[in-house]
């Protein structure tokens, strides 16, 4: 917390310790969704696709971590910068992003009283106003930097556009073994769903996945490194994600998104473990979150 001890915050307690509980209980929530999905995923009998009950484990999986950016969004403001409003007030991750930081945080600060104190001299104010200025920044910048809009985009479709579809693509190996590996399509006629973000910018990507003299692929301005053909079905990989791009359409790994899920969870996790020296018992439950990501992020394949 930036806040000074002596500045005024008892109008605001419950909230900040409601909002501490709902985050910590939102991190365990997302680890529980990632682990039975994957479950789900090993044992699924569809022909092509996924089975309803596992599509249920990977829609949960994604709301989840988006609901995790919005209780984290209002720890930022309520535990670790903190507040001098008299009273709690309703907290909105909306229409916050890079182009417009700069407005937004001024209405952010403005509404919440989020830099202000009471006491000090205008020296001293100025610098706390700097201070948390630059670590709302800080606290944020894994977010607004548009590493996780995907992620984003997906739960936005969920809600508003429709129900996932995908393919499981069966591969035979050089050992004669079937290699099944799932993803996520949206074909192109889907296209005017999406905002001008991932999804969108990778259907209206100029690609012949025929050529095979091909080894990249520009995504707006961007250039990835194609990982592995199948047929139409080209892999690429990009901010750690391993994109699908076909005749018909584009999308991501499945596996891709819990892997998502889980480095969400950590940049959150980070940033409440460096803010909260000293607190022995809820460092000791985010650290043991902390562990149990880490162990099951390296058995993650994304191909």
């Amino acid at each position: 917390m930036l806040l000074p001890g002596y500045e005024p915050r008892i109008g605001t307690s419950l909230a900040k310790v409601e909002y501490e509980l709902s985050l910590e209980y939102q991190l365990e929530k997302v680890i529980w969704c990632a682990e039975k999905f994957r479950e789900k995923l090993k044992t699924d009998t569809h022909v092509n696709d996924l089975d309803h009950d596992t599509y249920f484990s990977l829609d949960t999986l994604v709301t989840a971590t988006a609901t995790l950016v919005e209780f984290y969004y209002s720890n930022v403001i309520y535990s670790l910068i903190s507040t001098i409003i008299d009273e709690p007030k309703k907290v909105e991750f909306r229409g916050l992003d890079e182009s417009n930081l700069e407005q937004r945080k001024k209405e952010i600060f403005r509404n919440f009283r989020i830099g202000e104190l009471t006491q000090g001299d205008d020296n001293f104010k100025k610098a706390h106003r700097k201070k948390c200025s630059e670590h709302f920044d800080k606290y944020l910048e894994f977010i607004i930097s548009g590493r996780y809009d995907v992620l984003f985009e997906i739960n936005n479709h969920i809600k508003h556009n429709g129900r996932l579809r995908g393919f499981y693509l069966k591969i035979r190996s050089t050992r004669e073994e079937f290699i099944k590996s799932h993803f996520l399509l949206f074909t192109n006629e889907s296209e005017y769903l999406f905002k001008n973000k991932t999804i969108k910018k990778l259907l209206e990507a100029d690609y012949n996945s025929a050529s095979e003299n091909i080894s990249e692929l520009v995504i707006g301005d961007m250039t990835c490194s194609i990982v592995k053909k199948y047929g139409n079905f080209t892999f690429f990989s990009m901010d750690n994600v391993i994109y699908v791009k076909s005749n018909i359409g584009a999308g991501l790994t499945s596996n891709s998104i819990v892997h998502m899920s889980y480095r969400l969870s950590l940049e959150i996790l980070g940033h409440l473990i460096n803010a909260k020296k000293g607190q022995i018992t809820t460092l000791n439950k985010l650290n043991q979150f902390r562990k149990k990501i880490e162990c099951e992020m390296e058995s993650i394949t994304l191909v």
